[in-house]
């Protein structure tokens, strides 16, 4: 990787170009996709680092090949480049009510997409109010605080998963799914919302069951 990076300022340089520079630029455009997992190319100050990607793809997909992941994107109508790990870790890391929200973020894109309710960015908008409100249908669990709802979509918000924007009341908001969020939650991973939902409705009937056999039997 250092001699194809060697090879790529050679090539600047020796077309009359600042190689120096080039080479800080790489390693910009690689830090901010690294921080960022998905750049968006229309997005405020990405376009650079953007570019750059797309003209030496070879060689950041060798770099980070190197650390285990792929880069996705980049065609010409997706808009965005992104990184996901070639293999899934053994452990997520993520915290219950953040994996159900991202879950159902994905689960509400997918309904919209098949609505056509999608804007020219591959963008699904929806208000606070109402993801809290899938969350409580779809999961059949207490909605999270709006706190730490808000919590949550940072960190999403960090990845390039959605935008917030504000209406002055951290409980009147709305959300942009961005179109990375299918490419990080697969079909696979969505059906597991499914799953998730069937046992703990079994487990609760059958809680509720054994509370009316202990009564009846008082």
């Amino acid at each position: 990787m250092l001699r194809d990076l060697e090879k790529i300022i050679d090539e600047c340089d020796a077309n009359g170009g600042d190689g120096e520079r080039l080479e800080v630029e790489l390693r910009q455009a690689a830090q901010n996709l690294w921080r960022a997992q998905f750049l968006y190319r229309d997005d405020f100050g990405s376009k650079g680092s953007y570019d750059l990607l797309l003209e030496h793809r070879a060689y950041f997909e060798n770099l980070f090949g190197a650390l285990g992941y792929r880069i996705v994107g980049g065609r010409p109508d997706d808009r965005l480049l992104g990184l996901l790990a070639t293999d899934l870790p053994a452990r997520q890391t993520m915290k219950l009510d953040e994996s159900l929200v991202l879950l159902v973020l994905r689960l509400y894109y997918e309904e919209a997409f098949k609505r056509y309710e999608i804007n020219d960015n591959g963008e699904v908008e929806v208000d606070g109010e109402t993801l809290l409100q899938v969350y409580e249908d779809r999961t059949r669990r207490i909605r999270p605080l709006v706190t730490r709802l808000h919590e949550i979509l940072t960190g999403f918000r960090q990845r390039g998963l959605v935008r917030v924007e504000d209406q002055g009341d951290s409980r009147s908001f709305k959300l942009y799914l961005r179109p990375a969020l299918p490419m990080v939650v697969g079909e696979e991973t969505l059906a597991s919302l499914d799953e998730f939902i069937a046992k703990g409705t079994a487990a609760q009937a059958g809680g509720q069951q054994d509370h009316s056999n202990a009564a009846a039997a008082s």
